[in-house]
């Protein structure tokens, strides 16, 4: 049996955020990951204002731009209604195969200790601790944690007695994307391209090194009788654009359901955050941001638990996940709603034409980083 005071599973970037925060105040922090990094995931890797701000807070301020990651200064929007050019202030593109390095080398930097290619299944409760069992390098391990995270991922979770973690909303899309080497395909650096079509939409930015970062939120019926890059090139068409010819660097690549039903945020020493604990599609770049926040905050509720643990720590959780969606993913549920109706898409674009400032708010709105717990719950 190994004793830490938190095990943290799932090293992206609500996990590492976790981890970073925890391991800086001198608990003993264990961070897992299934897969060994660096590692290529489906994100449309765009980092917000407020995603940069989290990093800022973290201590990592400047590494963005240390691995490469470049600003981004123009929001190109296409469908078959036209294309509109936005202004963007203060967002940056960086891939996750990047970005989730760098804040696990943070987090050992702090002081966690960082198991790869490590599986763990939730075990038994016990009067002081949570036990997890941990099959890393075909060896299994028991683990003693005062505090366990979940940080899984969208559509996982540390499932506890057999109990979903989230459930997929009707009619909700998935994620498909790859990484090209795209070099003449008209997407500058420095601008993030969003194309609307029938069955989803498309994103696309350069990120470190220039290559083309492609990520889509489609219906999953689309793929059953087309490959995700023919999907892509479909809504790419709709709005006029090339196809996408490359073979994928990295990809193509699916996620589970994009749009998911909150489910139960924690158990007896569990807290689950960021994707884990329920999803909103994130057409505006949020989500980077919400994980970052996520991981913040619980471990100020962490922190608190390793003093001893009560159940009104779980409580204040679960309020906080609850007001945190609804103050940051309600524009983004509304506009996955809007993005299903061709007829507000074109009379969006139609008004977006005459009056590109009609989009500020929308965007400011978008960049901002999520409350921290104490602010929500104040």
């Amino acid at each position: 049996m190994t004793d830490w005071d938190v095990v943290v599973v799932g090293a992206g970037p609500a996990g590492a955020a976790a981890a970073i925060e925890l391991a800086g105040q001198g608990a003993s922090v264990l961070l897992l990951d299934r897969t060994r990094f660096p590692r290529w995931k489906v994100c449309g890797a765009c980092l917000s204002p407020g995603a940069l701000s989290l990093l800022d807070a973290l201590g990592l301020e400047g590494v963005p731009t240390r691995l490469g990651a470049g600003p981004l200064a123009r929001l190109v929007l296409g469908s078959r209604a036209g294309t509109v050019h936005l202004a963007l202030e203060g967002s940056m593109a960086i891939s996750r195969a990047a970005l989730d390095l760098a804040l696990v080398r943070a987090a050992e930097r702090a002081g966690a200790a960082f198991w790869q290619g490590a599986r763990a299944t939730l075990g038994r409760a016990e009067a002081d601790a949570r036990v997890l069992r941990v099959l890393r390098d075909r060896v299994e391990v028991d683990v003693d944690a005062r505090v366990v995270i979940d940080a899984t991922g969208l559509g996982r979770g540390l499932d506890e007695d057999g109990r979903a973690t989230s459930a997929s909303r009707p009619r909700a899309r998935v994620g498909i994307g790859a990484e090209l080497d795209e070099p003449a395909y008209p997407v500058g650096r420095g601008e993030l391209h969003m194309v609307v079509g029938r069955a989803g939409y498309v994103g696309l930015v350069r990120v470190e090194g220039g290559t083309l970062n492609v990520a889509a939120a489609v219906d999953p019926g689309a793929l059953r009788t087309a490959t995700p890059l023919e999907v892509a090139n479909d809504i790419l068409a709709e709005a006029g654009r090339p196809a996408l010819t490359k073979a994928a660097t990295h990809g193509w690549r699916g996620t589970p359901s994009l749009m998911r039903a909150p489910g139960e945020v924690g158990g007896e020493r569990l807290f689950r955050l960021g994707d884990a604990a329920g999803y909103a599609e994130p057409f505006t770049g949020e989500g980077i941001g919400w994980a970052l926040g996520d991981g913040r905050s619980v471990a100020t509720l962490a922190a608190r638990a390793l003093d001893g643990w009560h159940d009104d720590l779980l409580v204040e959780w679960r309020t906080y996940r609850r007001e945190r969606r609804r103050i940051s993913e309600r524009l983004c549920r509304a506009l996955a709603w809007a993005l299903r109706r061709p007829w507000m898409v074109d009379a969006a674009f139609a008004s977006l034409r005459m009056a590109p400032t009609l989009a500020g708010p929308f965007v400011r709105r978008a960049g901002r980083a999520p409350e921290p717990i104490g602010a929500l719950l104040a």
